[in-house]
């Protein structure tokens, strides 16, 4: 046995400077220096990060629609553009937090999401459109901007049945400047996608430097289900926002007619984005100071000359008869991985290449080491030593001592990258492995592209306001998280699933869910608009105005907008602050106004309870496979692949998966529009849809996208089945969770 030897040579003052809380040379001792007091900050990090991305961006998302002209589709690429910022930035992030201090990248996150979150605000006071704005002098409110009126004239040279709308032609719009806002909100959430890289990577190793080996898997557990909480209750928070009008003009000074449940109303969803910006801003000072509890690129430091390395080659070390749960009888304990620090990660790709084969030899000793005979193989980093338990054998490969020269260093580099490709290619034969990534990134596009858009649904379907719709969307989310995923965790563990249970339960939970969302199909009707036949010639002029109003007469009836049905004249009641339009072209004798049209909310109750209960058991058993569905994927390899594996997965599904699904739905959304509101730059944005087609287009998506998911894990099942039935129980007392587990069963 060669045991590793660590550089120790390490000046006293620079080991405590990295262990007190503090900047520079000013560093504090006690409870700011504790490894809670590291460890709740963080928690609170991720929380705040949740909180103000992914809950305020799926709360919003109609209300942008409205601000910037944005279709289903670009709003959905705003969704998207988070996920695919975090796949460019993570591999960079990954690399430097190694070399740097942990606590440095951690303010950096928090300052960048700030960053993001107040460009995404301040896009807000940028952009032009038509929404309304008050004369906040008088007591009666009119309209100073907007003017919804009848306003064309004829030109022979234009071929808009000779009529030209003259809202066009005013000089206060400019096309760079929406540009520039649409530009400008992109670029914001790009932005929190880059600077939220590091709390989920460099986290996750953190906490297993700052705590015990044993509590590290637990902690980061706890860490992981706080952001999931954050996430949920981000959406709820932001919806109450959506309450106040987007120019903070108090209620008293806003047309009677105007309230959350009308159409026009635009929430104030700025706001949040300040706020919660502000927010991540001061954590981020605060979580600068914390101790890094190792010197930044030397904790990792080793005697190459002293390493002794096994003489085994590429065939040894992949060889089917080594460690190979995947297809082995005998499995007895569940086996988890922890991840190790990237130096760590680095040191063992280049040291240690050849101490998977069949009887490899125990590197270190621990007093652990009683416990390696016949059990598990555990890759896990120590602040103190490197672990690699093995089942220890009565025989050992012979070994050759080597030097760290360049020549050899040149050839272990090609050795890995051998190893690497060859690992790539046996993944991509396993057939369990194949598949069971296959439900993991459709299950990516359902729970990224439904749920920001079930809110739309809501709102669309039923009736109601943005804030009460985000409301029931947290709430769903929020309690579904908490109780499905621990529940799931608890079967699996009291009646000891075995992986290949584990399958069909996924495979019978995701068929029988898929038929949940033709519960969807039921469908309430839509706004109904009356269409005279001069409405048809006044559109060319009022395609670019939606303000719904109804004749005072018979309130039923509703119009588009008074230039839809031809009125040229306005007439403002102070007394009971209502407006007044007369004189159109479709019927002279009308009279228009917003404050008879009753909005109703939730028109059919049954339809929207079943709605309820529909989305509800969606989410809990999305959420209540997660992690049987991780056992499924990490048995499905060898251990010497797990890792791997689970990197491979992670890719696949954030770049196909995730970035897709706000996409698809978003397609799905457009397809079923009735009225497309266009602005003078030609930027379109849905004002309503067919709410029987939506329906019908979100069940089918969702009861597809989910069966795919459940006919992939029943492929893994049969083929675990009659190819290796002989597959041993696994005993629940065994059963534990580490870090990779916890990270990916939280991060769904």
């Amino acid at each position: 046995m060669n045991p590793i030897t660590f550089v120790s040579n390490v000046n006293p003052e620079l080991h405590l400077k990295y262990n007190l809380y503090g900047w520079g040379n000013v560093r504090c001792n006690g409870i700011l220096s504790k490894p809670l007091f590291s460890y709740i900050v963080l928690c609170i990090c991720t929380f705040i990060q949740n909180f103000s991305v992914n809950g305020a961006n799926n709360a919003v998302i109609s209300t942008l629609e409205r601000v910037f002209y944005l279709n289903s589709v670009q709003s959905g690429l705003f969704l998207a553009l988070y996920d695919l910022a975090t796949v460019f930035s993570a591999p960079l992030v990954g690399y430097l937090g190694s070399l740097y201090s942990s606590p440095i990248f951690f303010s950096l996150n928090m300052i960048i999401v700030s960053i993001g979150n107040i460009l995404i605000a301040s896009s807000n006071f940028i952009n032009r459109n038509n929404k309304l704005n008050f004369n906040l002098d008088f007591t009666q409110n009119f309209l100073t901007f907007n003017n919804v009126l009848f306003q064309c004239y004829n030109d022979s040279l234009l071929n808009r049945e000779n009529v030209t709308d003259s809202i066009c032609l005013k000089d206060e719009y400019s096309s760079s400047t929406s540009i520039n806002a649409k530009f400008l909100l992109y670029s914001g959430n790009f932005i929190n996608g880059i600077g939220s890289v590091a709390l989920f990577t460099i986290g996750i190793i953190y906490i297993e430097r700052i705590f015990p080996r044993e509590k590290a898997a637990y902690c980061q557990g706890i860490y992981f289900a706080v952001g999931t909480v954050g996430g949920a209750l981000g959406i709820v928070v932001t919806g109450r926002f959506l309450l106040v009008y987007t120019t903070l003009t108090p209620k008293q000074r806003l047309p009677s007619w105007l309230t959350p449940s009308h159409p026009l109303w635009i929430g104030c969803w700025w706001l949040p984005y300040f706020i919660y910006g502000s927010l991540c801003f001061l954590i981020g000072l605060v979580v600068s100071g914390l101790p890094n509890y190792e010197i930044p690129g030397k904790k990792h430091s080793i005697n190459r000359n002293a390493i002794t390395i096994p003489t085994i080659s590429a065939q040894q070390q992949y060889n089917p008869v080594s460690i190979n749960r995947e297809n082995s009888p005998t499995v007895n304990t569940m086996t988890t991985t922890c991840t190790p620090t990237p130096a760590t990660d680095s040191m063992l790709s280049e040291s240690f290449s050849g101490l998977k084969s069949k009887n490899p030899p125990q590197l270190t000793s621990s007093p652990a080491e009683n416990n390696t005979r016949n059990g598990v193989i555990n890759y896990a980093f120590s602040t103190d030593m490197l672990y690699n338990q093995l089942p220890i054998t009565n025989s050992a490969p012979s070994t050759t001592t080597t030097s760290a020269s360049p020549f050899v260093q040149q050839q272990t580099n090609k050795e890995n990258l051998r190893n690497m490709c060859f690992g790539i290619f046996k993944l991509l034969k396993n057939m369990r492995y194949v598949f069971i990534v296959i439900a993991n990134l459709f299950e990516g596009i359902l729970l990224k592209g439904f749920v920001p858009f079930i809110t739309k649904y809501f709102e669309y379907q039923h009736q109601l306001d943005t804030s009460t719709a985000t409301l029931i969307t947290g709430a769903i989310a929020l309690l579904s998280v908490i109780i499905g995923c621990p529940i799931g965790a608890y079967f699996m563990n009291k009646f000891s699933w075995t992986p290949i249970q584990c399958a069909r339960i996924c495979t019978i939970i995701l068929i029988i869910s898929s038929f949940l969302f033709l519960s969807l199909i039921f469908s309430c009707p839509e706004l109904k608009f009356q269409y005279a036949s001069c409405s048809s010639m006044n559109t060319p002029c009022c395609q670019h105005i939606y303000h719904p109003v109804c004749n005072t007469n018979e309130p039923h009836k509703m119009y588009l907008s008074p230039c839809h049905f031809g009125c040229i004249n306005q007439t403002i009641i102070t007394s009971n602050n209502t407006m007044l339009y007369s004189l159109c072209n479709c019927a002279e004798d009308t009279i228009l106004s917003e404050t008879v049209c009753r909005f109703r909310r939730i028109p059919c109750m049954t339809m929207f309870i079943l709605t309820m209960i529909g989305a509800t058991f969606l989410v809990f058993f999305t959420a209540f496979i997660q992690v049987p569905m991780l056992q499924v994927l990490l048995y499905s390899v060898s251990l010497p692949y797990q890792n791997m594996a689970l990197a491979i997965r992670q890719t696949i599904v954030r770049v196909l998966g995730q970035t897709t699904g706000p996409l698809l739905f978003g397609y799905v959304f457009d397809q079923s529009c009735l009225v497309w509101l266009t602005d003078c730059y030609d930027r379109q944005t849905c004002k309503v849809y067919d709410n029987r087609r939506m329906s019908l287009s979100m069940a089918l998506s969702g009861f597809s996208i989910r069966l795919i998911s459940g006919i992939a894990c029943s492929i893994v099942y049969f083929n675990w089945k009659f190819k290796h039935s002989n597959q041993n129980d696994i005993s629940s007392n065994n059963l534990h969770m580490t870090s990779n587990e916890e990270h990916e069963i939280t991060r769904f």
